[in-house]
């Protein structure tokens, strides 16, 4: 596990995967390890995860991604960032990966430059990049993806067409930069609210599938392990999702909903207002 000198930054933390992590690295790792927790909302995160309010450790910064301070504050002193901010909705004007890639790209390039002279009186205090996890997709893993059958593939790619245009820029911009970061790209399959069946690490395949449960623990392996510190990217699998059937009904009606976001016009719209009406109507019937 993390020695005393490690130190995370996380961004994206109330998210389904991100509260995992947190909640797993703080049962897991050494009492001494210091964790920086970039949030939008404190309140939330705390309702997600209580144990961080008390918990000396952490660290929280609430606020805006365009909020440079912030941000620098935050991952300052970071050994390891573990980033899982995004978005799973085909819609239109995706940019929080995008978004997020800057905010880092800025915080660490204003931490390099004010990083100690090498040739000073102490060297140890250098610049050192940080390791970066990065979730990211098993679509944009060429040897990953050609395990698809080629119309499945356009499908998937399409279905989610905006939220990967995101990612893939994202993506672009910080492995762009390996004197700031030492990327390692995260790339699940679907991603599935199920109980963890084991956690599959690989950077020969990733199957159909993964529980949020079990990619928690994916990150929380790839970060603590040494082993992991050179890989470039990495699919993480649960073990049940060996068998691809599982989960044909699920991902096919993902796909299908992305796709009909994608090529009819107006539809993500009208799903929008139908959900908010029927969610409106469940609220004010309940508080009858």
């Amino acid at each position: 596990m993390a020695d005393h000198r490690q130190q995370y930054a996380l961004l994206g933390a109330t998210g389904n995967t991100g509260r995992l992590i947190l909640k797993r690295l703080l049962d897991t790792t050494d009492p001494r390890t210091k964790f920086n927790i970039y949030i939008r909302s404190r309140s939330k995160l705390e309702r997600l995860v209580p144990s961080v309010a008390l918990d000396a450790r952490a660290t929280i910064f609430e606020g805006s991604l365009q909020d440079p301070a912030l941000i620098r504050a935050c991952l300052s002193g970071a050994t390891t960032i573990i980033a899982t901010v995004g978005e799973n909705e085909n819609i239109p004007g995706v940019t929080i990966l995008r978004d997020c890639a800057r905010a880092i790209i800025d915080a660490l390039s204003a931490l390099r430059a004010s990083a100690p002279d090498p040739a000073g009186p102490d060297p140890a205090a250098e610049w050192s990049p940080p390791r970066l996890l990065l979730l990211s997709s098993a679509t944009w893993n060429a040897r990953f993806a050609a395990e698809r059958p080629i119309l499945v593939h356009w499908m998937i790619r399409n279905a989610f067409a905006r939220p990967y245009s995101d990612l893939v820029q994202a993506q672009e911009m910080l492995l762009g930069v390996p004197e700031l970061a030492n990327v390692l790209l995260v790339q699940p399959n679907a991603l599935v609210m199920e109980p963890a069946t084991g956690c599959v690490i690989s950077t020969e395949f990733a199957y159909t599938a993964v529980s949020y449960e079990d990619l928690a623990d994916g990150f929380v392996q790839l970060a603590t392990r040494p082993e992991y510190a050179t890989t470039a990217a990495v699919g993480v699998s649960s073990a049940r999702a060996a068998n691809p059937l599982l989960y044909v009904p699920f991902v096919f009606g993902k796909v299908i909903r992305g796709l009909l976001f994608q090529f009819v016009p107006g539809y993500w719209q009208a799903e929008y207002a139908i959900s908010g009406w029927f969610a409106g109507r469940a609220h004010k019937v309940k508080g009858t």
